[in-house]
């Protein structure tokens, strides 16, 4: 067995394993976000927004995203996370990734103010960092320079953060009399289609069949009339005939 060395080409020294012991923006959990959405339906040339309609511009500065006020789009970084089920000062520690569902279910047969945007929070990575290598949310940046002497250097840095990946799902719908005849069409033929086919099974593919054509059909049997005379007609009566002497 042969043994022996070689030489790459790298940063030094080597990036450390160790993880910070507490989180940089322990406070960060009373910062807020600005989530703005539109959806818009060009079939039915509908349009909405989340936020509401107001002229009060002071409105964005003094509402908070709530049960009470859904319709404003300013959340709380620590609500967010908590509505996940997840501590923040832990996920601020290791990371995270934060799902931020919008989904628009609008039935445009009813009033614009019906249709109305839900939300839905969830936590998009490992929940447990001590079972998967990829738990948490981090990333690398460098800085590179230059000494006197000309020698290149880098600092490199290795941020840990919370991530929030937002997607929406928009579904509308309308009333129209020609799709709805088209159904109801489809579904008698395809009644009268079934109800032959079931009838040919029964008759000829199974084994007692002769049991479901006895109570499906009934057998009529013909009796043959004697013929009739029109009316006013002579009858015809049969007469003896005279004895003949001897």
């Amino acid at each position: 067995m042969q043994r022996g060395t070689c030489e790459i080409f790298a940063w030094c020294p080597v990036e450390t394993k160790s993880r910070p012991e507490k989180p940089l923006l322990g406070k960060a959990e009373d910062f807020t976000i600005y989530i703005k959405n539109f959806i818009r339906f060009p079939k039915f040339n509908f349009f909405k927004t989340n936020v509401q309609d107001t002229k009060d511009r002071n409105f964005l500065k003094s509402c908070q995203f709530g049960p009470k006020n859904p319709y404003c789009p300013i959340f709380r970084l620590g609500s967010v996370v908590n509505w996940t089920g997840s501590n923040f000062q832990e996920i601020a520690l290791q990371g995270g990734v934060i799902g931020i569902q919008i989904e628009w279910d609008c039935d445009l047969d009813k009033a614009p103010s019906e249709c109305n945007p839900r939300y839905y929070f969830s936590r998009l990575d490992s929940k447990f960092p001590g079972n998967s290598v990829s738990s948490g949310y981090n990333f690398r940046f460098a800085k590179y320079y230059r000494n006197e002497a000309g020698v290149e250097f880098r600092t490199l840095m290795k941020a840990y953060g919370i991530r929030f990946d937002v997607m929406v799902n928009g579904r509308a719908g309308k009333f129209s009399i020609i799709p709805t005849i088209i159904n109801v069409a489809s579904g008698v033929a395809l009644m009268g289609v079934g109800s032959f086919v079931c009838d040919l099974v029964l008759i000829y593919f199974i084994k007692k069949s002769h049991f479901y054509r006895n109570k499906k059909y009934e057998e009529a049997r013909s009796v043959m009339l004697p013929p009739q005379q029109p009316e006013g007609s002579p009858v015809e009566t049969p007469q003896s005939a005279a004895p003949s002497l001897a």
